[in-house]
């Protein structure tokens, strides 16, 4: 009987060892880079963040049922007239006066390719001296469908040909923010970046350009 035990107990093993086998070189490839990171970018005149902003403060103001939170860390979501209210009667400013935004990405290299994603929007009003960070709106895009839709499907026409559409998600890419603008990494794998990081955060850009510009 131990006999008869023991080869049952040898054959499970060998089929555990088997599935093992042929299942971790799939997993592996399914995934085989992932990284996420944290830029925060001024909000100008003719900026790519800028006119994201208005595009999303119009969306919310024509669409009276969408709830909105001022910050990642509040629990509770608010109806965009409240969030209009407290931000003047509280702070004397609107949602239209955000001046600054940390844009959550994350990029993965996989099967089927690169590829990059928005997580979050939360834009910002950052007063002069050394008063702290006013939140004025959060917006999380996987789980609120409706910007998501904005990053897609809206955007700016191009100067040259303005039957032309460039969407949000590509105005708003990693590499051509940091490149084009006064954007600062913050942010690696939910790291502060601090001095000294700066070999690391020229290196992310370099892989992140080169993996965009392959994947196309």
């Amino acid at each position: 009987m131990n006999s008869q035990l023991g080869t049952r107990l040898t054959g499970v093993a060998a089929a555990l060892l088997l599935s093992v086998f042929f299942l971790s070189p799939q997993q592996a490839q399914a995934q085989r880079w992932l990284q996420t990171t944290q830029i925060i970018a001024p909000i100008e005149s003719d900026t790519p963040t800028r006119a994201m902003l208005d595009t999303l403060i119009n969306v919310i103001e024509r669409k009276d049922s969408l709830m909105v939170r001022r910050s990642p860390d509040e629990r509770e979501q608010m109806a965009v007239p409240e969030v209009q209210d407290e931000l003047l009667n509280e702070e004397s400013i609107g949602i239209s006066s955000a001046n600054q935004v940390f844009i959550d990405y994350r990029f993965a290299v996989n099967r089927d390719g690169f590829e990059e994603g928005i997580t979050s929007l939360y834009f910002i009003f950052r007063p002069t001296g050394a008063e702290e960070d006013i939140p004025v709106l959060y917006v999380n895009v996987k789980r609120e469908k409706w910007v998501n839709e904005v990053l897609q499907q809206k955007g700016t026409t191009l100067v040259t040909n303005e039957a032309a559409l460039k969407p949000f998600r590509q105005q708003l890419a990693f590499a051509r923010i940091v490149r084009n603008t006064d954007a600062q990494i913050v942010e690696i794998g939910d790291r502060k970046v601090r001095e000294g990081f700066e070999a690391k955060k020229r290196s992310l850009v370099d892989k992140i350009t080169r993996l965009t510009y392959s994947s196309r």
